[in-house]
């Protein structure tokens, strides 16, 4: 979602998006326990998908060379023929992960692996997801793989939502780091999903899919005209989708 702000001819101080949040589960607490893993051709690099509000369903992600695994079933068991995949057949099957909760289903309809621009040694798995059942939405994960499963990011889909400032890398995209000022307006970003620095978890919910009615605020502060004045504060409603 974007939103134009008006013209200012005062410098940004700071900016904060304000939204009715509900914080993410404890995703320290998670098992890591993989309990069989295949013969790899390769160095393993690891990322843990994980479902469900409490994060319930766990679901091991392994990228060896061009093979890739998906314990669909979460059982920690990566052996079983069925959960051998290239990014191709699996864009195909399209593997679905059921909930305890007996009604939602998570469809996996796309996985790519890539490396860093900068760094061929670091390598990030993107994947979609389609939440289907009594809410139907759609979301995508950008997960740093790791070839340690105790150092694994985790992707939480489906889990409790917020909404912020886009972010890359966990820090403010260049529009957001400082607002124009003169003339010209800028443009505030925002994202909503399940976003957790600590554990990697970066989950967002495809905007096309927010309610329509769904309008978030952002609380902008600016610096007074005079040097130790008292600052400006506006809220914008951000109507506008990307």
């Amino acid at each position: 979602m974007n939103f134009r702000i008006a013209p200012w001819t005062t410098g940004l101080c700071v900016l904060v998006a304000a939204t009715g949040s509900v914080a993410a589960g404890d995703l320290s607490k998670i098992d890591r326990t993989i309990r069989k893993e295949p013969v790899y051709k390769t160095k393993p690099r690891y990322a843990l998908l994980v479902f469900g509000p409490s994060a319930e369903t766990r679901v091991w992600f392994v990228q060896d060379g061009e093979t890739l695994y998906l314990d669909r079933n979460g059982d920690g068991d990566l052996t079983g023929e069925d959960k051998r995949f290239t990014s191709d057949s699996l864009e195909k099957r399209k593997p679905e992960v059921r909930d305890p909760d007996g009604r939602t289903r998570y469809v996996i309809t796309r996985v790519s692996v890539y490396p860093e621009p900068k760094n061929r040694d670091e390598w990030h798995l993107m994947a979609n997801v389609d939440i289907e059942g009594p809410v139907s939405y759609r979301q995508y994960c950008d997960a740093k793989l790791s070839t340690s499963p105790a150092k694994a990011a985790i992707a939480h889909f489906h889990g409790p939502l917020t909404i912020g400032p886009r972010t890359f890398n966990w820090k403010l995209t260049p529009e957001l780091s400082r607002l124009p000022v003169g003339d010209s307006p800028g443009d505030i970003f925002a994202m909503a999903g399940t976003m957790d620095a600590e554990h990697g978890c970066w989950v967002v919910v495809r905007s096309e899919d927010l309610p329509k009615d769904l309008h978030p605020v952002a609380e902008v502060e600016f610096m007074g005209e005079d040097a130790g004045g008292p600052s400006i504060k506006k809220r914008y409603r951000l109507e506008q989708r990307c």
